[in-house]
């Protein structure tokens, strides 16, 4: 599977490891961080890059995931979902990413550094990639209608109002 790897400076060495982790393990890993570590650096820029690149590829047909590492990883996430078609979450166990697989088909993961330990970041990303989407109608329905919303502000032609 591609994965697309971004990394703020505050997750720059956890992502570092994971992304030789993930080419050993056989994925092809695309990194959007900064090429050496830059204190300076930023996670909106990276975060949204990279989210974009999956959201390129799954209009393309290709099966990729994105995985960001920052700090806490909140302003990650709330960046991630700025983008059209992107469906990504942040968490501290891998249940809480399988089900969101499952039913929200997510197509990113947040790694908040300063909140895992290693195993448990291995964990999160083997989750993210092993896991699948349910195919339930109910659960498909709830996708196209956010979807509808980014793009049109409606769901189901309603006008969604205060």
């Amino acid at each position: 599977m591609r994965i697309h790897l971004g990394a703020n400076s505050d997750g720059y060495a956890v992502a570092e490891r994971l992304r030789d982790d993930l080419a050993a393990a056989g994925h092809e890993v695309v990194w959007h961080a900064a090429p050496a570590l830059d204190e300076g650096d930023d996670y909106p820029a990276i975060t949204i890059r990279t989210v974009q690149a999956v959201v390129a590829d799954e209009d393309a047909g290709q099966d990729s995931r994105a995985v960001i590492v920052g700090g806490a990883g909140a302003g990650e996430v709330i960046a991630a979902n700025k983008v059209n078609g992107a469906r990504v979450v942040s968490a501290t166990d891998a249940a809480v990413i399988v089900d969101a697989r499952l039913r929200a088909d997510v197509n990113g993961l947040v790694v908040p550094a300063a909140h895992v330990d290693a195993a448990t970041v291995a964990a999160l990303v083997d989750a993210l990639v092993s896991s699948g989407f349910s195919n339930d109608l109910d659960d498909a329905r709830r996708l196209v209608n956010v979807a509808e919303f980014e793009t049109s502000g409606t769901i189901e032609g309603w006008t969604l109002e205060d």
